[in-house]
């Protein structure tokens, strides 16, 4: 699958992949969200039943993650990786705290995506354990948590198991 953005529907389907409880907690586990917590694409709420309080949005019930406009502390999530761009740039307006599962090379593979990162602050930290297809993906490239902070500018940590 090429990873550029293409409005069919075959192709919007393939953007919903719901996030494996196993995956959701370690995640949770290590970044341990607090304060108010935003899961933006909450799909069937992985997120959710393992951040207490945590609000959401998923479009599919009629809460639109760019209707959101409300500061959070965190946002945590699985974002939609074909308009990933736009998710980033919403995402780094309303929190100083960004996690989200991607795959690895998607986060590096656009200077506009890199410059847009630099601007916002930085990557506090890479966990990448997991290939794709362990995550429910059809590829089998590198994914990981990426966890992007509002002025980190500091050096990223890279943790590869």
């Amino acid at each position: 699958m090429h990873l550029k953005c293409d409005n069919t529907k075959d192709f919007k389907d393939r953007d919903v992949v719901y996030t494996p409880d196993h995956v959701v907690k370690a995640i949770v586990d290590r970044y341990k969200p607090s304060g108010t917590v935003l899961d933006p694409c909450a799909g069937d709420h992985a997120f959710t039943k393992h951040i207490p309080d945590c609000l959401w949005c998923e479009i599919k019930d009629g809460r639109d993650f760019f209707s959101w406009n409300e500061p959070v502390d965190w946002i945590v999530g699985n974002p939609p990786y074909s308009i990933l761009n736009a998710w980033l740039e919403h995402s780094f307006r309303l929190a100083n705290d960004v996690v989200y599962l991607l795959p690895i090379a998607k986060v590096f593979g656009s200077r506009k995506r890199l410059l847009m990162v630099k601007e916002y602050g930085g990557i506090v930290e890479v966990f990448a354990p997991w290939t794709g297809r362990a995550v429910g993906f059809e590829f089998g490239w590198a994914c990981g948590a990426v966890h992007f902070r509002r002025g980190h500018g500091e050096e990223m940590k890279l943790v590869v198991h």
